[in-house]
């Protein structure tokens, strides 16, 4: 068997007899509430005013936010209290629901700005490239570990990985969605290479990805004007860098103590996406440095203390699950954040348990009760 890059195992017995909560678990956890607690502050403050002019409620938007967050927490709690071992037996069914959505998506979807990403059930939207995430996850944490003793096996482990990840990315990027297709890819490479598949098998493919990624975000014209304004952003100031020109603005005007709360421009039109991919912006100008800063610190904390429950994880199959959702959180973060701040073309990567959206965040809440349920048994 390959060595794997976490200590899987060594710590069942300790796991299995740990009579409290350590330390990591309860700074997960206050960290995950807090953030939550900011970001339905941040979707009030960002989606005011355009809810009145929209809506004709400014409490609209900030209703469907606080809705969620609430299922968000249930969900958690919920999540928290159930052994995450139970979830190995479900991997199967989700993986194969997932796969099925990302498919019925292309022929019932609901269209909204120019991709169908959304299956329509009346009161609420599921966007199944997030269900797509979840389902990743904990199917690859499942399948590493069932072949953990195979891990140098190109036909029993890297292919079948590699040709339902391709699969999955592929029906995601017909939904005009490059960037969450290629957080999938990363992720799973990311969960393979901690599992301890070896290097010269995951070369090729971080070549295929960077080759086929490169090709496809120049392939549209969109893309290529995002990537034009990434470098050049002072060219089309007013068109195409127009959103990380406003977010770089409205974190300036924040300074350090912020403009004070309601007291900022980015909600007010001049941000676009403000309450979603931008809303670190909003949060930026009017909490300032020392308001987003935490921000940053929670989120941090949140992911460092998720590898370190991998590495102290019960069994192969929690070090997995929680070194795959780490990578999941660390990877959104970073790539939201670096949009935001224009350090990276913007791909419309939403800030975890901050942003608005639904599916995302009562995912992404799961998500964060798994990791916890770890956090909680492990050493």
């Amino acid at each position: 068997m390959t060595k794997v890059f976490f200590p899987i195992g060594a710590n069942e017995a300790a796991g299995a007899n740990a009579t409290r909560p350590p330390w990591r678990y309860l700074a997960m956890l206050a960290s995950v509430l807090l953030l939550m607690l900011t970001g339905t502050v941040a979707v009030l403050l960002a989606s005011t005013p355009t809810a009145i002019v929209k809506k004709g409620d400014a409490f609209a938007t900030f209703g469907k936010h606080a809705s969620w967050v609430t299922i968000a927490v249930v969900a958690l709690l919920f999540v928290l209290n159930r052994d995450y071992r139970t979830w190995r037996r479900w991997a199967p069914a989700l993986v194969a629901s997932a796969t099925f959505s990302l498919l019925l998506v292309q022929f019932v979807g609901r269209t909204s700005g120019g991709s169908k990403r959304w299956l329509d059930f009346g009161l609420f939207n599921v966007q199944p490239s997030e269900l797509a995430k979840f389902a990743l996850v904990i199917g690859v944490a499942s399948f590493l570990d069932q072949r953990r003793y195979f891990l140098d096996r190109l036909d029993r482990v890297t292919v079948p990985i590699s040709i339902w990840v391709a699969i999955v990315c592929g029906l995601i990027y017909i939904q005009r969605d490059l960037s969450t297709a290629l957080i999938i890819g990363i992720i799973a490479l990311g969960m393979m290479w901690a599992a301890g598949v070896p290097v010269k098998h995951l070369a090729p493919l971080i070549g295929v990805g960077v080759l086929l990624g490169s090709f496809l975000i120049l392939s549209e014209s969109y893309r290529r004007a995002r990537v034009v304004a990434f470098f050049n952003p002072s060219d089309d100031i007013e068109g195409s860098s127009w959103q990380v020109t406003q977010g770089l603005l409205s974190l300036a005007r924040g300074g350090l103590k912020g403009t004070g709360l309601g007291g900022g421009h980015a909600e007010w039109g001049w941000v676009p996406a403000a309450d979603t991919d931008f809303v670190f912006a909003v949060v930026g100008e009017q909490l300032g440095f020392m308001g987003a800063l935490p921000v940053v610190i929670l989120l941090g904390t949140f992911i460092v203390a998720g590898f370190r429950t991998a590495q102290g994880a019960p069994d192969v199959f929690g070090s997995l699950l929680a070194a795959g959702i780490s990578i999941w959180f660390l990877v959104q973060m970073t790539v939201n954040l670096l949009g935001v701040l224009g350090s990276l073309p913007i791909t419309g990567v939403t800030l975890p348990f901050i942003s608005y959206g639904g599916t995302s965040l009562i995912l992404n809440a799961i998500a964060a009760g798994l990791l916890l349920n770890i956090a909680r048994q492990s050493t």
